[in-house]
């Protein structure tokens, strides 16, 4: 499934980001995005062998700017919450998403080390998968 790859791709085309999205972890460079996979169900199964997912992910925000920081995670959090159906389309037919939501609005992680400021949101996207 290329959920993650067309959710970055869609952030990437609509905010202003600090960074480039990578996946799963944050780089090692001063300002970094990083988005991740969190443990997620299957929530309906179909008799035509489909089945709707409650495909959950986590966004990272990393900055040396606390202010530039929490105003990127807060445009993610925005362009995100409340998507509807055909807004992120998957380029492999692997699946369908219904909306996606903040579950977890953005919050403060840590300041790390280096002086760098880390943010966080989570997300669920409803996605249907497969049937014939």
């Amino acid at each position: 499934m290329d959920f993650i790859k067309q959710i970055s791709q869609y952030l990437t085309d609509k905010v202003v980001l600090n960074a480039p999205i990578t996946s799963p972890v944050l780089k090692s460079d001063p300002s970094s995005v990083a988005i991740r996979e969190t443990p997620s169900s299957v929530s309906s199964r179909y008799l035509n062998t489909g089945k709707s997912v409650d495909f959950q992910f986590q966004i990272l925000v990393k900055d040396p700017g606390i202010i530039k920081a929490r105003d990127t995670i807060n445009g993610i959090t925005k362009a995100l919450d409340g998507i509807l159906s055909g807004t992120v389309s998957s380029g492999d037919d692997s699946f369908s998403m219904t909306k996606c939501e903040c579950y977890s609005f953005p919050s403060w992680v840590e300041t790390n080390e280096r002086n760098e400021h880390i943010f966080t949101a989570l997300f669920t996207a409803e996605l249907e998968q497969g049937g014939k």
